[in-house]
Order: structure tokens, then C-alpha cells, then sequence
């Protein structure tokens, strides 16, 4: 079996994110060909230059928005990364430190958006402010504090706390208690239409009046579905946009053909992101 990549380390919602797909696709995979890797760069980097290699990212989180590092970077990457299958995890954030109050701690460490997601809780507890440390994933800030004192704290999963073994001293601190995240896995190679599926592509407009309205006429013509739109720069000038859209359908239907077909006048560029199944709860 393939190797699996995923952002670590291990005890990362990333990780748990693997081992559902391993389930549910019933993938043959040994522990050991379980890598987990230190950014979401470097997994999308080795699944699109090495053989034999899957991959899983965050790809959005339904309080935070868009994963922005994942979109960037696989639209640079070659079109042999495709998202083959989604998946969304259910996010618990838990406090783990040394401290025995929350008065002990003065620094609080984890990824962007666990920091942004306990927001409220880090506020309400600590009036008189705590320095907020990014790190590439939430599991990663506790192996952070394995050699720290009772003065740090990170925000991670129950199952890094239980790894590291550092205590927890607050459990379920995210603001929102509805907050998932959805994991996309990486592959080379385009399943197979199921009846239910998603298409995903990241596109750059011509410079032409109206060319957004334009590009949207041919879905709601074909009667498909956007799932998503948004827009990123596109880091080549300013005030240009990659607009990544989700949709519903294979890329193998005939009107999903046709669409494509139809919004090529007013697209300067063009990336197929993928077509899997849609995540079914």
C-alpha cells in the first residue's frame, strides 16, 4: 500500500482525519507507512514529487473559513494532486499545560485557527492578556511544551495531551461546540463517478467586463449546483484573484463537460482541483 502523508505531528486532528480514511475506504496501510509531516506544504510537496505517496490536509473549517496555506499551495502544484475523497472532523479543543490555574500561564501556543477559535475562552480567562504563539498544527504546540514549565500552555487534542503526556487542564474551550473541519485526501488518480459527487477547481479570470457574471451563467444554464466560491490573490499582482469553486458533479458528466467548455473564453488560467465523492455524515 501507498504511504499516507499528513500535517503532524502525531495526535493532530490531521491524524485522526488519516485514520477515518483509512476506515472508511478500507485502506491497507502499515504504521509505518503513516508519515506525518511538518506543514501542509511539505505533505502537498511529497505527494506531488514522489511515487506512491497520499496525502491529507485541512482544507476548511466551518468557523474559521478556508484553510488558506492548503488552496495556495495546490494551485501551484502540479495537476497530479487531485482531491480524491473528503472527510470532516468534529473539533474538540482541550487546554493542556502543567499549570494548575490559569493564572500560572503566560503564553498559550497553537496553529492560527485553535488560537482563533478559543478566542472567547482565552479572553474570559485571562483578562489580563497571555502571549498567543502560532505553530504549523496543534498537535505540534504541545510537542512544543514538552520542555517548557508550568508558565506555557497549548491547544491541541485529547490524544496529543494523552501522547506527550502532559495534563489537561480545561476540555471542550473551542467558542463555537459545533465546529468541524474537512480533510481532503490527496491522490493521483480520479475516482471513479459515484452519483454523488463534487468537482473542484481553482480558475483566474480574463481581464474583461462582466467575465465573473459570465463564468457563472453556464452552471445555473446546466443547472449545477456551486457548492463554494471564493476568492484568493493571487500573489502575482495586485488586485488579481484565483477563484476556487466547488460544485456539484463528476468530471465525466456531459454537463459538467459542457459547463467547463462554455466558461473557457473568460478564463486566463485553469486548475482541476478534483472530482470525489461528497461527504455523506
Amino acid at each position: 500500500m501507498k504511504q499516507v502523508h499528513f500535517l503532524g505531528p502525531v495526535g493532530s486532528y490531521c491524524e485522526i482525519a488519516t485514520n477515518k480514511f483509512i476506515e472508511s475506504l478500507n485502506l491497507k496501510v502499515a504504521d509505518k507507512d503513516l508519515i506525518p509531516c511538518t506543514t501542509i506544504s511539505g505533505v502537498i510537496d511529497n505527494v506531488d514529487t514522489l511515487n506512491n505517496i497520499v496525502g491529507v490536509v485541512p482544507v476548511e473549517n466551518s468557523i474559521e473559513g478556508s484553510v488558506r496555506e492548503t488552496l495556495d499551495k495546490l494551485v501551484i502544484s502540479s495537476s497530479k494532486v487531485m482531491i480524491v475523497a473528503e472527510t470532516v472532523i468534529k473539533i474538540s479543543h482541550c487546554l493542556i499545560t502543567r499549570a494548575k490555574k490559569y493564572d500560572e500561564i503566560q503564553t498559550i501556543i497553537s496553529h492560527p485557527q485553535g488560537l482563533a477559535q478559543c478566542q472567547n475562552f482565552i479572553n474570559r480567562n485571562f483578562p489580563s492578556g497571555v502571549e498567543k504563539q502560532p505553530s504549523t498544527s496543534t498537535s505540534e504546540a504541545v510537542k512544543l511544551i514538552t520542555d517548557k514549565d508550568n508558565t506555557y500552555a497549548a491547544i491541541s487534542t485529547r490524544i496529543a495531551a494523552e501522547i506527550y503526556n502532559i495534563p489537561i487542564l480545561s476540555e471542550t474551550i473551542n467558542d463555537q461546540p459545533e465546529n468541524y473541519t474537512k480533510f481532503a485526501l490527496l491522490n493521483d488518480q480520479i475516482p471513479e463517478p459515484s452519483n454523488n459527487d463534487q468537482t473542484s477547481i481553482a480558475i483566474s479570470l480574463r481581464n474583461k467586463p462582466g467575465a465573473l457574471v459570465e463564468i457563472l451563467k453556464p452552471f445555473a444554464e446546466n443547472s449545477i449546483n456551486l457548492c463554494r466560491i471564493e476568492s484568493r490573490p493571487s500573489k502575482k499582482n495586485l488586485g488579481d484573484y484565483v477563484f476556487f469553486i466547488d460544485f456539484n458533479g463528476h468530471i465525466q458528466d456531459s454537463k459538467v463537460k459542457s459547463t467547463i467548455g462554455n466558461i473557457a473564453p473568460y478564463v486566463d488560467s485553469y486548475r482541476f482541483l478534483g472530482s470525489y465523492p461528497k461527504y455523506d455524515k
